[in-house]
This record gives C-alpha cells, structure tokens and sequence, in this order.
C-alpha cells in the first residue's frame, strides 16, 4: 500500500517559536552610536524579513533581542537577517562610505517561551495521568526520558555561536484514533533516536498515548522548526506501516498523522544553566 508523505504546503502549524538573541561589536569595541537602537527601530528594519522583534534593547557593545519567527526559519537565518540589517543601519549613523566589520561574527541564542524546561519535562511526565490511562491495567502509553549526551552536545554545537535551543512538539493522529500502544511508541521514538545526526537535533523525551504524542528536543542553530517535524511525521508513518500494519488497520487510519502539528520554544532565561552559556559565549575570542 503507497502511503502519502507529508509535504510543507499541506500542513498548518500553531506556534510559539522565540528566541532571545544577543551579540557584540566587532572584537567589544565602542560604537556609542549603537546605543541609539532600539525595539522600535530594530523592529522597522525587520520588518520585511519574517523576524517580529519583541523587544530589543542596545549599548555601545552589544545587542539584545527577543525575537519571534516563523517555524519554517532557523535560529542561524533568523540572527543573520538581524545582524546584516543593524551592521547596514550602524554604518549609515556613522556616515560610513565603505564596508567595514562593525559586528562580531559570533552571537548567543537561546529559546524562550511561557513555560521553563522543567514545566515541559513535568507536562510530559503527567501525559498518562492527564488522559486517563495510567489507571488501566496495561497502558498504552510510552514515556522515556533522554539525557543529554557528549554525543548530543557536539552534534548541536554551531561555529563562532553558543546556543541553547529547546522545542516542544505536539503531533495528534488521524482524526484522534488510537494507534500508538507501547511497542508503536518505543519504536517510534527509537527510529527517531536513529536520525539526530541527520537533523541534527537531540531527543530530551518522549511522551505518547494513543491518539497524539509530545515531544521534547533540543536542535542546532541551523534547524527549521518545520522541516524537522516533517521529517519526523514521515519516518514515524512508514515505521508504523513496515512493522505495525495490525495496529495502523485496527485503527483504519488512511495516514498516520493528522496535517497539522504544534511547536513550541520553551526555555528559562534566568537558570543557572543558561548563565554559563552566556558566560561561555563572553569568554569566547571575538573576532
């Protein structure tokens, strides 16, 4: 039987996808003309490029940000677009003829949202409970926790950048039937273990019950949202109909997912562990 993949033009998307950004002059040097930019000004000159400023704020030697984008953007195009812009308005303040490096090639980008990572990790920890199922006597249901790796860590790691990029992602099944069991789950989430390295991203965990699933994943600068998700639906579809074809007919679904999916950034600015990304980022050599 020919299963349909998924395509980009089919699929709607709600979201939630900021990032907090911040970079510097070049090599930290005084641009006092810097000072002048603000949330109202960096949002008129992005406003062509799909990047919605939130809020900005500027010193003399460095740029903060909380950025809104769009899913199909990645944290790295959506920096660039930014930079470029002020690098262009930096130098028409300063009545500059020529190109000259006025910004550092290197920044920090890290999610944020409403909810903190350890809100997420709880959400999906309670799946079960939430929709009923931990009562049963055999739920189906799968929840796995990933820790972070060496491996994962060097996957995710981005020249002259230091990120930390988290997303919370929700997938519901055909019109809401029951197709995922624990074995539907744990492969499922094992065929996606397989292509980090592919996506480059970093599973965190994994929460399923029959009808829908959520996921939590960190991902590399270089990312979309979007194309990340898409693959993921059409791996999960074909695993599903190579290895559990009783489960998909049981449930007499003509493809597995519903066209739609949710992605949320969720991130705490303030943690501890943010601060030393930040503080990694400070102690980089800025060239």
């Amino acid at each position: 039987m020919l299963i349909q993949p998924y395509q980009r033009d089919e699929l709607t998307f709600a979201w939630c996808y900021r990032v907090y950004y911040r970079w510097r002059t070049h090599r930290a040097a005084p641009q006092p003309a810097l000072a002048k930019l603000d949330g109202a000004t960096l949002g008129a000159l992005l406003q062509d490029y799909d990047v919605h400023v939130l809020e900005a704020t500027a010193s003399k030697m460095d740029v903060k940000l909380l950025a809104s984008l769009l899913p199909t953007e990645t944290v790295a195009a959506g920096v660039s677009k930014a930079k470029g812009r002020v690098s262009k308005w930096l130098r028409e303040q300063l009545h500059l003829q020529n190109p000259q490096k006025l910004l550092s090639r290197g920044y920090f980008a890290s999610t944020a949202g409403q909810s903190t990572a350890e809100a997420v990790q709880r959400y999906l920890e309670q799946q079960s409970e939430h929709h009923g199922y931990a009562s049963r006597v055999h739920p189906p249901v799968f929840v796995q926790r990933y820790p972070s790796t060496a491996a994962d860590n060097e996957r995710l790691s981005a020249e002259r950048a230091v990120t930390n990029l988290q997303l919370h992602i929700a997938l519901a099944t055909w019109r809401r039937k029951g197709v995922f069991g624990v074995a539907e789950g744990s492969a499922t989430a094992a065929r996606w273990r397989q292509m980090q390295d592919e996506l480059a991203m970093a599973l965190e965990k994994v929460s399923f019950v029959p009808d829908h699933m959520h996921l939590a994943v960190r991902i590399h600068p270089s990312v979309s949202p979007a194309q990340m998700v898409i693959a993921l639906m059409n791996a999960a579809q074909e695993l599903l109909w190579s290895d559990f074809p009783d489960s998909v007919i049981r449930a007499r679904v003509p493809r597995l997912w519903q066209p739609s999916a949710y992605i949320g950034a969720f991130g705490d600015l303030e943690s501890a562990k943010v601060a030393a990304y930040v503080r990694q980022w400070e102690e980089q050599a800025d060239d």
